[in-house]
């Protein structure tokens, strides 16, 4: 299996650049809206919201709510997060 690393790979074809311009840009606004969702998911959770609302209400299952609520408050707070759980959903969470 490959090694991911943070460097896209060169692209060898001449229209690969564009493309790959564009999914770079996709990603990270895609990133900063998901950042912005989690903040909500754990705001709504410091409300009383129940994670079955939450998950009615966004692509996360409950597990996914609780583990995001949780992470989101320790880190606002200071503490560390539990480094048992993942820290990113995936991509097939639902």
């Amino acid at each position: 299996m490959p090694v991911m690393t943070n460097q896209p790979p060169k692209s060898t074809e001449p229209g690969h650049k564009a493309w790959l311009k564009k999914l770079d840009r996709a990603t990270a606004a895609h990133e900063k809206t998901r950042q912005a969702l989690d903040g909500l998911v754990a705001d709504a959770r410091g409300a009383g919201v129940s994670l079955t609302l939450i998950s009615e209400h966004t692509p996360y299952s409950r597990e996914w709510v609780r583990r995001i609520a949780t992470r989101i408050m320790e880190e606002r707070s200071g503490k560390p997060a539990d480094s048992s759980a993942p820290s990113e959903p995936a991509d097939d969470a639902s």
